[in-house]
């Protein structure tokens, strides 16, 4: 493998474990951002049933004074009833008095589903109270051990970012320009490998993108130290290290 090419395969093995290193600390830091966040779901579901139950307890409230003020009004019917001095009063008071009792068992039951669904949504929000405490105690050990791996990580980024710098010299500037402006375009596979179709042809192809290449560009990898750019995907071409891979014919 000439010296162009050669150092460009070791560029593209720095720059490939560089990348797959950085995604993975990306990764380790959105394991904590994801549990932030689960937290903060929770929190959130706890003010809003916070806030359910405040609702709840200013209808209860609300109607326990009716009911209130129901009952006031039986007992004043009740006074007015013994009073009545025709038994048509008598009967228009009792018949007040009916209904205002069928009110009030309404509301009665009204208060006592309030109060069921207070003491429902107060279990609720102990229930979310004690997942809150559990994921953030399950947060601070998760936050320990990547905070840990983090560090080994960066460690290794650090170590591969100065072997990228000290491979990347003796790489032409051009060459390395065009390189890191692949490199971004193809998250870092620069490189394709030259590969030989199977046929009578015996053809060759592109590895990266899988279109043809023309004789002449193999037969230049071949015999110079060229830099062949594949027509097609951009890619810069190297030969595939197969040792049984024939040789290009004129």
């Amino acid at each position: 493998m000439d010296q162009v090419t050669s150092s460009l395969v070791n560029l593209q093995a720095i720059e490939s474990r560089l990348r797959k290193t950085r995604k993975k600390l990306k990764k380790s830091q959105q394991i904590l951002l994801k549990q932030e966040h689960h937290i903060k779901q929770l929190e959130s579901a706890l003010a809003a049933k916070h806030e359910e139950i405040k609702l709840t307890r200013l209808q209860h409230s609300k109607l326990e004074l009716e009911l209130k003020s129901r009952e006031d009004e039986i007992t004043r019917l009740r006074v007015a009833l013994n009073s009545a001095k025709t038994n048509k009063d008598y009967s228009a008071v009792l018949t007040r008095i009916n209904t205002d009792k069928a009110s009030q068992s309404k509301l009665e039951d009204q208060i006592l589903a309030l109060m069921t669904q207070i003491e429902n949504d107060q279990n609720t929000s102990r229930q979310i109270e004690e997942d809150i405490a559990a994921e953030k105690a399950r947060f601070l050990d998760i936050r320990q051990e990547i905070q840990q791996e983090q560090e080994v990580i960066e460690a290794e980024i650090n170590e591969l970012s100065q072997q990228y710098k000290e491979a990347a010299k003796i790489v032409p500037a051009k060459l390395l320009t065009l390189f890191e402006r692949l490199a971004g375009h193809f998250e870092g596979e620069v490189l394709a490998a030259v590969e030989r179709l199977n046929g009578p042809r015996g053809d060759y192809c592109c590895g990266g993108c899988f279109m043809s290449i023309p004789l002449e560009s193999v037969n230049s990898l071949m015999t110079r130290d060229d830099v062949i750019i594949c027509t097609n995907c951009g890619r810069i071409l190297v030969l595939d290290k197969n040792p049984h891979q024939q040789q290009p014919t004129s």
